[in-house]
């Protein structure tokens, strides 16, 4: 009687398992990370099935930033909303972390500006700010939040003030149409959506390249390859928020994103300002992170312009300042001073354009 021999596979059959393994594998710690980031990353935000974005949890958390947050019960930061009439101007801020404000209701630009609105109001006339930010949105997220959160208030004025999150967190590669000049696109898209990607990029990216090699700065560090890109994932995104808004019968409001870098950033110049950049390869020095906030903010002002929108030119105020370390926490984020200086810039805008005015059109 011959010895019972173990199976034998083939290549074929020991490659086709050991795929199959590895993707089961991956699939599980995506939809762990998935799981992790939708609703239990933090107590204040989850993921909302529905409206495929994330939503705010009525109650008081601790703030990021010290203090307290407080969610009403509408599901945005600070105060019950106002009772509708036609004697209120109801102005909603949509936005990403720069927005949100660590979810103070006294601190955050959208509270700044409703305390300056309140002091023009009077018999016959209510001014209302709601703070619609959320951290982590980015133009896709906000454009959901938007359509099915934002606009059942039905605000008089929707300012957008968006764009870091698609800017940071985004390969450049997966915000181009794709086409014959970028056929990898979606692809790069569909790995940007991965959030076992998001979390690997933001392991080696933010916590552990700065500790391997230091970001290049000086003239050296302009190469050349975000010249001419154009953001068309963001840029459409941006539009359609544009048209939700004209559509319910409010008006928007483009505002740009404004940074603490500068060209002439030292090494040391980068840590004092706390500075980060984008969680992938590229954009790992001044000159090329501010060639790639450029083409974001070309995008704004462009669409502002195309679409006969107010625009808030916080990029170019900012830029202009002396000392613009004393306006921010870090690359993006406005601290006291910041944010003051901002809610007198929207309230300037909104004067300009002619945004406070208690004239409520016929909604459709």
């Amino acid at each position: 009687m011959s010895p019972v021999r173990d199976p034998e596979f083939g290549l074929a059959k020991s490659l086709a398992f050991s795929v199959t393994l590895i993707v089961l594998l991956l699939g599980a710690a995506e939809l762990l990370v998935r799981g992790w980031a939708y609703y239990a990353r933090d107590d204040v935000e989850h993921w909302d099935a529905k409206t495929g974005t994330f939503v705010l949890e009525p109650g008081e958390y601790r703030s990021e930033y010290g203090g307290v947050a407080r969610v009403n019960s509408a599901g945005f930061i600070g105060r019950e909303l106002e009772n509708d009439g036609p004697d209120l101007w109801r102005i909603v801020a949509i936005g990403d972390s720069c927005t949100y404000g660590g979810g103070s209701d006294t601190d955050s630009y959208p509270a700044l500006l409703a305390a300056r609105l309140r002091l023009r109001a009077g018999p016959g006339k209510r001014y209302e700010v709601v703070n619609a930010g959320i951290s982590g949105l980015n133009s896709e997220l906000a454009l959901r939040r938007l359509r099915t959160r934002v606009l059942p208030l039905a605000p008089d004025v929707v300012t957008l003030y968006i764009g870091w999150n698609d800017l940071m967190k985004f390969n450049p590669l997966s915000q181009v149409a794709q086409g014959q000049d970028a056929p990898w696109s979606g692809v790069a898209r569909a790995l940007d959506d991965l959030w076992l990607v998001k979390g690997l990029r933001k392991l080696l990216f933010f916590y552990l390249r700065g500790y391997l090699v230091q970001p290049a700065t000086g003239p050296e560090s302009r190469s050349g390859r975000f010249a001419g890109f154009r953001p068309t994932v963001y840029e459409r995104n941006l539009v359609e928020m544009i048209d939700s808004v004209r559509s319910a019968g409010a008006r928007p409001l483009l505002v740009t994103l404004p940074t603490v870098v500068r060209a002439d950033m030292s090494l040391s110049d980068l840590r004092r300002a706390h500075v980060m950049f984008p969680y992938f390869r590229s954009a790992y020095g001044v000159g090329d992170f501010l060639d790639l906030l450029a083409a974001y903010n070309q995008t704004v002002r462009s669409l502002a312009k195309q679409q006969n929108v107010a625009l808030v030119d916080l990029a170019q105020h900012f830029e202009a300042l002396d000392d613009i370390t004393l306006y921010f926490f870090d690359t993006m984020h406005p601290d006291t001073r910041g944010r003051e200086q901002i809610a007198e810039l929207l309230l300037a805008g909104l004067d300009r354009a002619g945004l406070l005015a208690l004239e409520h059109e016929a909604r459709p």
